[in-house]
């Protein structure tokens, strides 16, 4: 079985139902209760921001609340109060991954709520293999060789990025997911890939130039594995360079955090940075907390201040649960990187995240 990742896990079946949706009129308020107001004076500003503009936008996956039930439509239209882009995440990622997008209308879904789509294509997906558990493998139809030298892999894989290109004209589209995932699990074919992704590169800015293309790595695998000499070989070939970023795993309190872990980014490329996933728990289970959350992302701010930051992505809107196989992929605590509980409860972090959000963007 072919398992998705985590963040796709969560987001597909949300985003292709409220995909759908033709009117950003609707009232999704429930009767008797009141929409979001202003911030409580007890929690506005308690953690201050080390900035007074932003040149970034800001951006989640608009996971939905579920209890007492589930509200799609509620997460979007949150989504669009408070956010400037939101991930799209196709199912299929690799090849289908235009059919997928052209069936659901979720880029057409999300624009209704005055998102900017950032697309994300990805070449490899986790599969349980018996005897070996789970595994990371090219993400093919079982009709075509998963084989990233394959011509007919590599054609459709492109065909499906220039179609979703020239047929949506998004503002950004990512051909690749954690990349650096693949090369520490398979290196010798990380070349193949190399020439696929400039492949693609050049079929989209033939159909949409003013689409920015890039790919995704994992900051954390960068650290612990020293594979800092990846990046420039995408060089000449990405109008961005992209990072998830967890430094829970790597660090107990935000606190911690060294003064240059995003600022020496620098030293590796000239092009803007993105943050494509970043968050922090508040499970106590793994000795975080709610009140860890929002210093996270007050010391964020701080960190990445004066740097040339394209968008940043909080994980989720909502709390998800993680558990199954998706546990095997990403600790359970993954699941309470969220701005809100399930119930639509905020978290001290919410708060923290409307006041970066009123924070003038100048751009």
């Amino acid at each position: 079985m072919k398992l998705p990742s985590l963040i796709l896990a969560f987001s597909v079946a949300f985003i292709l139902l409220a995909g759908c949706t033709g009117s950003s009129g609707a009232n999704l308020v429930p009767e008797g209760e009141e929409p979001i107001g202003p911030k409580p004076p007890e929690t506005h500003g308690n953690y201050g921001l080390a900035a007074s503009e932003r040149g970034y936008y800001l951006g989640m996956v608009p996971t939905p609340e579920t209890v007492p039930e589930v509200d799609l439509f509620g997460a979007y239209e949150e989504a669009g109060e408070i956010c400037e882009v939101v991930g799209i995440w196709p199912e299929p990622s690799a090849i289908g991954a235009y059919a997928s997008l052209e069936g659901s209308r979720t880029v057409e879904g999300v624009r209704v709520y005055g998102l900017k789509p950032i697309v994300n294509m990805n070449f490899y997906t986790f599969e349980r293999v018996e005897g070996e558990g789970l595994k990371i493998v090219v993400n093919s139809p079982e009709e075509i060789p998963a084989n990233l030298s394959d011509p007919a892999f590599r054609d459709g894989y492109v065909n499906d990025a220039r179609r979703i290109a020239e047929r949506f004209q998004p503002e950004y589209l990512s051909l690749g997911n954690e990349v650096n995932a693949y090369y520490a699990a398979y290196p010798e074919d990380f070349g193949d890939y190399i020439s696929l992704y400039k492949e693609a590169y050049d079929a989209v800015k033939g159909v949409s130039p003013e689409t920015k293309v890039f790919v995704v790595f994992s900051l954390n695998q960068m650290d612990a594995l020293g594979q800092w000499g990846l990046i420039s070989r995408f060089e000449g070939k990405a109008d961005l360079v992209a990072f998830t970023t967890y430094p829970w795993k790597e660090y107990e309190t935000p606190g911690e955090i060294p003064e240059d872990y995003y600022s020496r980014l620098a030293e590796y490329t000239d092009k803007p940075v993105a943050f494509a996933e970043t968050g922090w728990p508040s499970d106590e289970s793994v000795g975080a907390s709610e009140e860890e959350q929002a210093e996270y992302l007050a010391r964020f701010v701080e960190l990445t201040d004066g740097m040339d930051v394209e968008f940043v992505n909080w994980l989720f809107l909502h709390d998800v649960e993680v558990s199954g196989d998706m546990a095997s992929i990403s600790s359970p605590a993954t699941g309470t990187i969220a701005l809100k509980k399930n119930d639509g409860r905020p978290k001290d972090v919410y708060y923290v995240w409307l006041d970066l959000h009123d924070v003038p963007l100048s751009r």
